[in-house]
Formats: C-alpha cells, structure tokens, sequence
C-alpha cells in the first residue's frame, strides 16, 4: 500500500470558498419545487465513490472512506478537516490488472470504518486492488499509524474484494469485529461469509461452500444485541425445492462466546438461522400476501424495536412494507427446533431429536450448545409484531427511524436514490396510517441516473440530522425544515411533528417542547385542500446577468414558491428580479452654440464644447471617445482702410486625400507694408471626409485531397479543392471587426502522380461502374481482358468512362455469374493406397440462371507408400497397433518352424549300434567336467536306438526310454511323448566322441556335435 504524505489541512478561506462553490452547484426541490437552504454538500473532484461512514461526536467530526482516500469533515460547518490519500502500491495494481479487466476495479476502496470504544481507535479497511487489508489509526490524525506487530493487517472477511459488493460490520465493546461480506480469495469463485475477527482466542467463519449456511445471500446488517449477533440478510430459499428459485428473508444467530466445533477448527458452533417474514393479510383474514426481500434494517435500541423494509422482486409488482419486530420476540423464536433434510432431494421436516438447551455465558464456552453438521436451519418463523405498513408506490432503498415526542417517523430513501421521503406514522384506536409529510429530491438535475447512487446512510438522532454518502458528494440533511411554512395555517396545516408556530415570533420553528405529545390526539395527515396564499422566497444572492443590448448588470432573484398559491390563494405582489450597478456607457452631450465673434479686423477664432455626460459611464462602463472641443476661424472683417492691402483669396486646390479625411488650402497676397501683413496669408480646410471603402483582401486556402468515392473520381485520378475567403474590415463609431466570408471554391483533378493538373470551377459525378464483362476473347485465351463503363451524369466529368483489367484465373467463372470454383478435394480413395482415384470441385450460381456445370470431376494418382507414411505420421496407437501385428506374425513363424521340425522328425533313420548308447554313456559320465551339462538326471532325455540291452538296465533311472517305434507314427504327440516338462541342455562335444559309430549313427553324430540347444518340452 501507498501512504500519501501530503494530508491536507485548508485554510478557513479555502474552506469557506469551497463550500460556496460546492453549495451553489448542488440543489435539492422538494414537492413544492422550492430549494433546500440549510442543506450541506461536501464535494470534489479528485474524490469518489464515498461509501463507509464512521460518526465521531466525541471529536464532533464524521469520517468518510472514498475511493484511494479517507476524509474528515466537521459535523457541524461541514468543512474538511482533513483528507489522507491510501492507494495500493504499483505491484498490486499490476497483479491485479493481470487478474481482472476492469481497470476501475484497480483500486483502493474504503468499505470499513470503525471506532473501537475502549481506546478511541479508528479501524479502516479497503479492497486494495483485490488484496484487501486493514490498518488501526488514530481518528484524529489519520496518517498517524497504530500498530503493534505488523503494519498491515489482511481484511479477508472483513472487506470485499470487489467494490461492487456490500460489507456490513459492527465493532463491538470488547473490540471483536462481525463482518459479513463477499470474499473472493480465488479470482471468479465467490465464498460469502460471517466472521469473528481481533478475539482472544482465535478467528471463527460460517462453513465455507456450505449453501445450508449461505446460500447466495445479500447481506443488510449486523446488530449486537445483548449476549448474541445477529446477521440480517436474503438468500435463496432452501425449504421449498418444487417451487423454483424464491428469495427468502433471514436472521442468523452467533453467540458472543462462541470459540469453534474443535480445537483446530475456524467454524461457528452456535450458528443457526430462520425466516423473517413480512406480509400483508387480505381480505378474508387467512391468505396473505408475502414480501420476501429484505433491504434495509434499523435498530431502535431505547425501545427494542427492529424495523425492516421488504421490496417485492424488481420484476414483479411495485411496492414496499415496513414491518416492526420486538427483540422478545427475537430471541423466543430462536427457541425453536431444527429443520433436517435426509437428502439433497428431500422436503426439509422437523427434526425428532431431543432440543438441548442452549446457553450462550461468559467464562462458559463449554456450555454453548454445539448444533450438529448440516443443522443449521429452523423450523420458525419471524413474524412482524404489528401490522405490515404498506406502501405501493415506491421501492425502499434505505430506512432510518426517528421517535420524537412519541411520534414514530420514518425517512425512506427510494430504490432508485432518487428521492428522500418523510413519513409519520398515525395511530388511530385500531389501524395504523403512514402520512407522507416531505420529499425531497437527492440527484441533482446535472447528473444523469447511471452517474448516481447513494451507498451509506447514517442518522444522527443528537443533532436529527442525517448523513448520505453517494457516488459523487457526501450530504447532510437536516430533518426540520420549518422554516419554509410563513404562515401559521400552512405551518399547522403541514402535520410536521418537528415543526411549531411560534405565535411571539410570528415564524414556524423546529419545536423543542412536547407539544405533539399534548395534543398527539389532533394528529393527521397533511391538509392539502387548504387555501394557500403566494408567498415569496428570500432573493437570492447576487450574479452577473446581461441585458438585451450587451451591458452587465447585477441581479438577483426570487419566486413565489414559498408557498407556492394553491386552491384560489393569492399570487405574490411584487417583481421576481432585481437589477443593480448595472454598466452605462458614457455619450456626448449636443455641442454648444458657437462662441460670439469679436468684431475686429485681425483673424479671430470661434468654439463650442460638449461634455460626457448623456449618459454619464458608470459601474465600469466605458468613456466617450472623440473631442470635448472644436474651434474655426471667425468670419473675417477687412477694414476698408486697409483693403487694398490684401489680394483676393485664390481657389481652393485640390483636396490631399480623396477620402478619410484630407486637406485644402488657399492663398492670399499682402500688397502693401512691404510685404508684411497681420493678417493670415494662409487658409486651410478638412475635405473629403467620408471614410474611404474598405479593400478586400482574399486569402485562398491550400489544395485539399477529396477522398475518393465510387461517384467521384476513378482510382488513377485525384480531386482536390481549396476555398477563397475575403476579409473586410467594417468600422462603426467607436470599434472595428474582422469579417470573414466563403467567396469561391475551385478544383483541379490530377493524375494519381499529382501532376498533370486541370482546374475547374466545378465537375459532374460519374455514375457507378458496370460489372466486369465477359473474357474477350475467351478466358482459354492468354492476354483475355475484361472491361467495363460507367456514363458521366453531367457535362463534364474528368477520368476514364472505360476500364479494362486482365482476366485472373477465376474471372472465367464469373461468365453467366458463377462463383469460384472451390479448391479441388483429396483423392477419395486414396487413404486405402489404391492406385487410381477422383477429386472434384463446386462452384455457385449467383443469380438465377447460369450456363454450365456447377459440378466438376476428375481423375488422380494416390500417393506412393512412403509419400503415405510421411504424410500420415504414426502415432502413439499406430505404434500400438504396429507391435500386435508384429507378435502375430512372429508367433505364425514360431509355429512354421515346428512345424518343420517335426516333419524332419519323422524321416529320421533308426540308430541300430550301441555304441552309439556307450557314447551317450560316456558323455554323461563326464558332465561333471562341462559346464554345459545338467546335474539333474531329470534334466537329460536322448535318444535310444533299437537295441535296448539288460546292460542299460542299471541306468533305468538316470536315462527314459521311449520306443523308436513311435518316431514313425505321424502324430505330433508321439514325437517326444515321454520328454518331461523341463528344460534340458544338451551339449557335446567333439573332443570326447567315442571311436566312430555305425553309418546311420554317424550324421546323428556330426549333426549334433556343433550346436547347443535349450528346448522347452512343453513349448515344443
């Protein structure tokens, strides 16, 4: 994790001009349309997805978790304290984007805020980019890190791993922490939970992967009351399998001193949980309609009261109850029985075991009652103490209650976030009334609904306030508003239980006296039918607003909404706007008559004057521009004494400019006095002073590439545009300005090199090309082409009305429209290694009718044996199949060769001489001197010859005997009938032969005396 350095203290000057900032920015309305004045909004850019809400009234501050950052406001300006920035490290980012592909998922998001109580700790939990952790600090310095062995602590249970999933907590007195919440240890397989954690004995879980336990659930609220916790949430129901999919409410049950099933084991032994039910009945009193899903709890401790809001399924119905449970009632239903199922198909009936009774102690943990594997359901059922209050209209979202003066009053805040309402819940001898008393809208108009969500609520039953954190801003509501009824009938008419009308004061104040508690029995709905007077709001404050001809002013507003007329009342008297310090602009005054002529003969001038003051420029506004002053000559008088000495005055010459302003001068003579007059010799004049036309200038732009169309150009031509623009410069009294206008748009078309350019004023489109023609002169033919047209549909167009192009190899196919043909098939016989085999190929009609076959066959030569093998490599089962045929065929090759042997057998010649019997004598006796002879009598069997002696007969039991009559039956089983079921060796050698024996003794002999042979009688 990422500890941010920089925690951020502002100035009071920062904080107040944030706040303004913040406050303008967000309004509320409620039903009358009028804005919510003494709401506050806390709000900044760089902050998002407010969610956990810790309420210090010990530091008179509130904590708020967000996403990558932990803020403090005050709770009572609401201004910030202080923000700390908590992010995860680079790695766990990196190993998270790895994991998941939502990046927003990446982050860190602050779920658990908790106050430890007996040493004011401040516990703070996030997702930490799917790797929750937790860290105990100081709640007045949150940088300040208190840890005793280990920095980070895991938030496993105690945090979800994904941000879109809830966590619901409580750290009780003794600083144990139950939390229920989502876990993901693996990535995409879910393990809801409820869990102990910071106990002195060990950490303790529901059973994991146990949907007897949890089943889907979604999780509302945890509440410690007395010696239990109690876990509020919905799940899939278990009890009725025929009925589908139906969601069921449920409270689950966890004593205090639970310490697990076994030594080594992290599971709950006192877990048991039961329905908690909230319907309405109909008309005949014993059918009732159900409001299975549980949305929102709240505790009211002083009196023992848990209410609870219920929704109807989103895809169903509209509508929303509130039902009231006593904490009696709780525990008295948790005395019940277990349900208990034979099998996972079976209907769930009431256990016949004995119930134990069950204790929940201090010091007393071998006492706590240990349910039995699987049975953690019972048989019954939470039903409200009182009627169900039904509203239909609405969806709840979030519930908070208030008991003022005994006045029970409920604040819902709709499913959608959208509106906050207030109701009051009237009482009369035998029926109970909600009376919608405010509402107040919460999303402000410039955000759109998928930008919105209100994720906390907490109210503060001290100051009746309460506290929103959303998607975007963190909000204190306060619940009076009294101050927006100015009148005493709309003040009483109103019902508010917080509200009085202050006869002394003549205004409508938040009532700190039991007054509805005396006169609880006037209580009513809002009367809505009374007639209400126009009332003005206060005016706004002041902003710059522009009038029709350009000046700025200051203005600030109001509206008659406060209250707005109804039933015939009176509109409000007076202007809705006020206007102040708005700019004027100076301007001249007329000029003044031209000042009086002396009469004398020396040249003498005249002026006149005007000031700016019509009007006079105020609140910045601008100054006149131009002279306060003009003078000209007086009319001359030439006394006549003096005539002669001044010639005539000549012709004016030509004015110095023809416009803007020029010059003209003329001239006079002195004729006397030498020369030397006192009279001006020189006159001059302005002239031509309309200003001069202003010159265009043109400016053209450069060539711009018009992307080619099939309407436009051919591929080998190029279209470029480029635009003239004339400047002129209009002047009036007092500015100048620019004006820049389209004059005329040229084009050129150029080759595909961009050279050879024709330019023109304009062109005419091409019409869509033809389809490509026939082959000509056939597609057999080499250098074919095809072509096609297209017409101009103007008078003149640049480009090709012709193309041609050469025919490819399945151009020929396209001749009456066919496709192409398909790559010819394998050889159809070929994976039997036939010599000869066929192919074939397809094509397709495109149109109707088409010429010619859309079927083509054709012959082909199967691979050799070898190409064969190559290209069917062998696998693990070839091999297999390989080492079969390979036994088989040795097997058949074993046979033949005995086959052969026999039959040798049988053409042998007879052995007639005994010497040959003393040879074999002989060898056996000297066994012992070879070590290829066997030891065992049993072991030897040889052949005997006809003669068979009484000499031999002491040898009986060392050599059988078989009659060699038998080698010429043809039978097989006389062959070696009486050659015992063992190996024997026979080996002999030529060195201890005996002289030679008879002729047909002899080749046995030769025969023999080169091999050894191991034979098996029984495989022969």
């Amino acid at each position: 994790m990422v500890e941010a350095a920089d925690v951020q203290n502002p100035s009071i000057d920062e904080q107040a001009n944030a706040f303004i900032r913040i406050t303008k920015e967000h309004c509320f309305a409620a039903y009358e349309k009028q804005l919510l004045q003494n709401g506050q909004v806390y709000q900044n850019d760089d902050d998002h997805a407010f969610d956990a809400i810790a309420i210090d009234q010990q530091r008179d501050q509130i904590i708020i978790g967000a996403k990558n950052a932990i803020i403090r406001l005050s709770l009572g300006d609401f201004h910030l304290l202080e923000k700390l920035k908590w992010e995860s490290s680079t790695n766990e980012k990196t190993l998270c984007h790895k994991q998941i592909q939502s990046l927003n998922e990446c982050e860190n998001y602050i779920r658990v805020l908790a106050l430890r109580s007996y040493d004011q700790l401040l516990l703070t939990c996030g997702t930490n980019s799917y790797h929750p952790i937790c860290i105990w600090r100081r709640p007045d310095s949150l940088s300040t890190i208190i840890s005793n062995n280990e920095k980070f602590i895991s938030g496993n249970g105690k945090s979800p791993y994904n941000s879109q999933y809830l966590s619901v907590y409580d750290l009780i007195d003794t600083g144990e922490l139950y939390s229920a919440t989502i876990s993901e240890p693996v990535f995409g397989v879910n393990d809801p939970l409820i869990q102990k954690s910071f106990s002195q004995t060990k950490q303790l879980r529901t059973q994991q992967h146990d949907s007897n336990w949890l089943k889907y659930p979604y999780f509302v609220r945890i509440l410690n009351i007395g010696q239990y916790i109690y876990t509020f949430f919905r799940e899939i129901s278990l009890e009725h399998l025929s009925c589908g999919m139906n969601i069921y409410s449920r409270v689950a049950r966890i004593c205090k001193y639970d310490d697990g099933t076994m030594k080594f084991s992290d599971t709950f032994r006192s877990y048991s949980k039961l329905r908690l039910l909230c319907s309405k009945k109909l008309l005949n009193e014993i059918n009732s309609f159900d409001f299975n899903e549980l949305q929102s709890i709240y505790f009211y401790s002083s009196l023992n009261l848990i209410y609870g809001a219920f929704n109807l399924p989103k895809s169903g119905l509209i509508g929303s109850a509130i039902c009231i449970y006593t904490v009696d009632q709780l525990e008295s239903v948790f005395k019940s029985s277990f349900l208990t199922q034979k099998s996972n198909e079976s209907y769930w009936i009431t256990s016949s075991t004995e119930q134990e009774i069950e204790k929940c102690e201090l010091n007393s943990s071998n006492n706590i009652s240990s349910i039995p594997s699987g049975r953690v359901l019972r048989s019954g059922v939470l039903q409200s103490s009182f009627d169900a209050l039904i509203l239909d209209d609405i969806r709840i979202g979030h519930l908070l209650v208030d008991h003022f003066y005994d006045v029970t009053i409920f604040f819902v805040i709709t499913l959608d976030d959208l509106w906050l309402r207030k109701y009051s819940l009237i009482t009369n001898e035998n029926n109970k009334k909600l009376c919608l008393i405010e509402q107040i809208e919460l999303k402000p108009s410039m955000i759109s609904s998928n930008d919105w969500k209100i994720n906390k609520v907490e109210f503060i039953s001290k100051t009746k306030e309460i506290i929103l954190t959303t998607s975007i801003s963190v909000l204190k509501i306060p619940v009076e508003r009294c101050n927006r009824f100015n009148t005493s009938h709309l003040c009483i008419a109103s019902m508010d239980p917080y509200c009085i009308w202050d006869n002394y004061y003549q205004r409508c104040t938040f009532s700190r006296i039991s007054t509805w508690k005396i006169s609880r029995q006037l209580l009513t709905c809002p009367i809505l039918n009374i007639t209400i007077d126009g009332g003005w709001t206060p005016w706004s404050s002041w902003f710059i607003c522009q009038q029709e001809t350009g000046e700025k002013c200051q203005c600030r507003t109001r509206s008659c909404t406060q209250p707005k007329p109804q039933f015939d009342g009176k509109f409000c008297q007076g202007n809705h706007i006020e206007i102040s310090q708005c700019e004027i602009h100076g301007d001249w005054s007329p000029w003044s008559p031209w000042s009086i002529c002396p009469q004398t003969c020396e040249k003498i001038f005249r002026s006149r004057t005007r000031t700016c003051t019509n009007p006079k420029p105020k609140n910045n506004g601008r100054i006149c521009i131009g002279s306060e002053r003009e003078e000209e000559p007086c009319p001359e008088i030439i006394c006549s004494n003096e005539i002669s000495r001044l010639s005539n005055w000549s012709e004016w010459n030509v004015c110095s400019k023809s416009c803007g302003g020029g010059i003209q001068k003329r001239r006079r003579t002195c004729l006397s006095n030498g020369g030397n007059c006192n009279e001006c010799l020189d006159e001059i004049r302005l002239c031509n002073e309309l200003p001069c036309p202003i010159q265009p200038v043109t400016i053209w732009s450069n060539w711009t590439r018009i992307i080619p169309k099939d309407r436009l150009n051919s591929d080998d031509m190029i279209t470029e545009t480029r635009t003239r623009f004339v400047c002129t410069l209009s002047s009036s009294s007092d500015q100048q300005s620019l004006e820049m206008n389209l004059d005329k748009v040229i084009y050129r078309i150029c080759n595909n090199q961009g050279h050879d350019c024709q330019q023109t004023d304009s062109f005419d489109y091409w019409s869509v090309w033809s389809n490509w023609s026939e082959c000509h002169p056939s597609c057999d033919s080499i250098g074919s082409t095809q072509t096609r047209r297209r017409s101009c549909l103007g008078s003149q167009c640049f480009g090709k009305d012709i193309e041609k192009r050469e025919c490819l190899s399945c151009s020929s196919q396209l001749k009456n429209n066919w496709s192409c043909w398909t790559d010819w098939s394998e050889c159809s016989s070929c994976k039997s290694i036939v010599s000869y085999s066929s192919k074939f190929r397809t094509r397709t009609c495109l149109t109707n009718s088409c010429e010619g076959l859309s079927y083509e066959e054709n012959s082909c030569l199967c691979p050799s044996l070898l190409q064969f093998l190559n290209e069917y490599r062998f696998t693990f089962f070839h091999i297999i199949l390989t080492s079969l045929i390979s036994f088989l065929f040795g097997c058949l090759l074993i046979i033949c060769i005995y086959v052969l042997c026999c039959h040798r057998y049988r053409h042998k010649k007879k052995f007639h001489s005994r010497d040959d019997q003393d040879y074999f004598q002989g060898s056996t006796s000297n066994s012992s001197s070879s070590p290829h002879t066997a030891i065992d009598s049993d072991t030897f069997t040889t052949l005997l010859n006809t003669n068979n002696n009484n000499n031999n007969n002491n040898n009986q039991n060392k050599f059988r005997n078989f009659d060699s009559s038998s080698l010429l039956k043809p039978t097989t089983n006389n062959c070696l009938k009486d050659i015992p079921s063992k190996k024997f060796n026979m080996y002999i050698n030529p060195r201890d032969m005996p002289p030679s024996p008879p002729l047909a003794t002899l080749k046995r002999t030769s025969l023999m005396s080169s091999m050894k042979t191991n034979l098996d009688a029984d495989d022969i």
